[in-house]
């Protein structure tokens, strides 16, 4: 079945020239009108692989979130059928583009303690690391030699805040080395506790404008492209 999926999104997109909007409106119009349980929950399926899954083309929170309501709404499905994406839907709920970010008090490698609303800069990348994850350093490291990302924070129109958060600050002292980054330690453990912010894999990246969500779960490509605008 995965495979036949495959192929036909290779044909409508390749052929036809369908986006992840238009794939989106024909999953929640076939959500809908379905008329068996089996066949909105394998529609619900299909969505989530092209929409919500890091990686694909088609990964796009905001659309998915329209899927989930039609699932969430379907009378054919039962109580147990809608645990799931009920969840899914308050995650993606939590900090939405367009809305304000959750605010988060960390410690600093100097001993000092800070949230990302004291920060003065137009635009701030947050960026939820791990010391020990191999994609983690390969980001940094780029953030590090990007020249949009020094200009802009020598200019102070950029703060960049790496926040780890998880409990082992011993790891997170060895892996805050001075630079462009400020290296933050989630010492209440707010993030994972209060899921403050849900991270669906690390490294995760957000781009705030001022207190704003401008973008999340995004990339540093799409970042450079909005920092660049």
């Amino acid at each position: 079945m995965r495979i036949l999926f495959t192929a036909y999104l290779a044909l409508i997109i390749g052929i036809f020239g369908a986006n992840a909007q238009s794939c989106a409106a024909s999953y929640v119009q076939r959500i809908k009108s379905a008329t068996s349980r089996y066949a909105a929950l394998s529609t619900a399926e299909q969505a989530e692989q092209y929409l919500y899954t890091p990686g694909s083309e088609g990964y796009d929170e905001e659309l998915f979130i329209e899927v989930l309501r039609a699932l969430i709404e379907s009378p054919l499905l039962t109580p147990e059928d809608k645990i799931r994406p009920t969840m899914q839907l308050e995650a993606a709920e939590k900090n939405r583009p367009g809305t304000e970010a959750a605010d988060i008090t960390f410690k600093t490698i100097d001993g000092g303690t800070h949230s990302l609303s004291q920060a003065t800069s137009q635009y701030t990348l947050l960026l939820f690391y791990d010391p020990d994850c191999d994609e983690c350093a390969d980001i940094k490291r780029r953030i590090e030699s990007e020249p949009i990302f020094a200009e802009m924070a020598a200019s102070n129109a950029l703060s960049i805040i790496a926040i780890y958060p998880y409990d082992n600050e011993q790891l997170w002292r060895q892996s805050a080395k001075p630079g462009l980054i400020t290296y933050g330690f989630d010492s209440e453990q707010q993030v994972l506790l209060d899921e403050t912010y849900l991270l669906p894999q690390i490294p995760t990246l957000y781009l705030l404008r001022g207190m704003t969500i401008a973008l999340k779960n995004t990339d540093l490509d799409a970042i450079i492209r909005s920092l660049q605008k």
